[in-house]
């Protein structure tokens, strides 16, 4: 917390002479701008800020200056001091969110939003009634009437603040001083105000193609970790991919750093299920569409942010290994010796049918036969992980039943002609399950 001096104006109020509407703030005309002072606080230097009214039962002076002292805007125990004793962090939380979008000045949003729309935005997530909120002087929130203030985009912004904050996908700013409060001295008006407004993200996806470009139909992939880190690797913040909150559309695979200062950024993506599509196809031709993630390392090209910089290119495409397949072999054999061991000298036996039945370990049934080669030999491959029993269905005429012998990996000769609980991991080889016949 510091001391300074502030001094308010409106682009709704001011006087001739002085760009009426269009004042110096962090994007665009605001309701209220808010010039420091005599600030020693290096994260609250010396400037113009866009300014948004934290109490609209209260009045401030234009063009007056202000002693006033300032606390972090992302706690609630800042705002006690201010009046808001029963404040809770998740309004606190909603706030913040709500700056960090730049809703009044982000291209995204083609101008559909104001600022007077924002603010009032706040003091709904404040609750303030709308008795309270429709006794403010219009202009103010109207910009001298030069704009309309529409309820149902004010109800939009409200509601999705509220969403984005109890998504728990770690949507917020990561810096105590994105937003902070100033307290003027003497019983006015407190303001808040944002101090970092750059972000940076966009969208993580199946790339079922595996050609590192989005192409229509491929998917985005929710619940990916993507962490934040600067320019010299510290880690700065994480967050988990799912809806874009702040528009109406529900969405799949999107990200978002908010609230970031000017400067050096570096994303890295956590997809342990997956592996990562080709980075930046094309030569960094199709920058917005495609992968900027390093194939073994997950991390983007580093990043620099201008003040106020909104970069939605950073993507990461996702592809799903193929998993390893196992297998099941063996032979049926005339055991010359009857000792269940197959020796160089047994002779295979070709032409007999051998079934494959059990499940693999996602519940699906499998049941397949094949004959043995013309060496004696089976075998069943491409099988998933799973429990499986190999059951010798036909008896060479001119033979016995002899000694069934399970393979290399668990497994137990449950009867005559059969193997049992063969139990196969993934990429895994169970051999000579071998069903030996012997001479009358």
């Amino acid at each position: 917390m510091s001391t300074f001096t502030i001094r308010i104006s409106s682009s709704a109020t001011n006087a001739a002479g002085s760009a009426f509407g269009q004042q110096p703030d962090q994007g665009a005309p605001s309701y209220f701008d808010v010039v420091i002072t005599g600030s020693s606080n290096p994260e609250l230097p010396n400037g113009v800020y866009d300014g948004f009214c934290l109490n609209p039962q209260a009045g401030i002076q234009l063009v007056t200056d202000y002693t006033s002292q300032n606390y972090a805007g992302n706690a609630a125990a800042s705002y006690v001091p201010i009046g808001f004793n029963n404040l809770s962090q998740a309004q606190v939380d909603q706030i913040n969110w709500l700056l960090s979008q730049n809703f009044t000045s982000d291209a995204k949003y083609a101008s559909q939003f104001n600022y007077g729309e924002v603010q009032t935005a706040i003091w709904k997530l404040l609750d303030f009634s709308d008795a309270a909120i429709n006794a403010t002087p219009q202009q103010y929130l109207t910009d001298n009437f030069r704009n309309l203030v529409n309820v149902g985009d004010i109800n939009f912004l409200v509601d999705s603040a509220r969403a984005a904050v109890a998504s728990g996908n770690g949507v917020l700013p990561k810096d105590a001083f994105f937003s902070t409060i100033i307290d003027p001295a003497g019983n006015v008006q407190p303001l808040i105000i944002q101090l970092q407004t750059a972000k940076l993200g966009n969208f993580v996806w199946q790339d079922n193609d595996a050609d590192g470009v989005q192409d229509a139909g491929e998917a985005g992939v929710d619940r990916v970790v993507v962490e934040l880190y600067d320019g010299s690797g510290n880690f700065i913040t994480s967050t988990l991919t799912g809806d874009d909150f702040s528009t109406a559309a529900v969405e799949h695979g999107f990200y978002q750093f908010a609230g970031l200062k000017a400067g050096d950024y570096q994303v890295k993506f956590v997809a342990p299920t997956y592996s990562f599509t080709v980075q930046n196809a094309n030569g960094n031709g199709s920058d917005a569409v495609d992968s900027d993630a390093d194939a073994t390392t997950g991390l983007s090209q580093v990043v620099t942010l201008a003040h106020g910089e909104s970069n939605q290119t950073i993507d990461a495409g996702l592809i799903v290994p193929t998993p390893a397949t196992s297998s099941i072999s063996g032979f049926v054999y005339c055991d010359d010796n009857n000792d269940g061991i197959k020796q160089g000298t047994d002779v295979g036996l070709g032409g007999v049918t051998v079934l494959l039945t059990g499940s693999d370990n996602q519940g699906n049934p499998v049941n397949i036969s094949v004959l043995t080669n013309p060496d004696g030999s089976y075998s069943f491959t491409g099988l998933a992980a799973g429990n499986y029993t190999v059951t010798e269905v036909t008896q060479p005429a001119d033979k016995l039943d002899g000694k069934d012998t399970a393979g290399s990996t668990p497994g137990s000769v449950a009867g005559n002609e059969v193997i049992s609980s063969i139990v196969l991991g993934a990429g895994e080889a169970s051999i000579n399950n071998n069903f030996g016949e012997i001479l009358p």
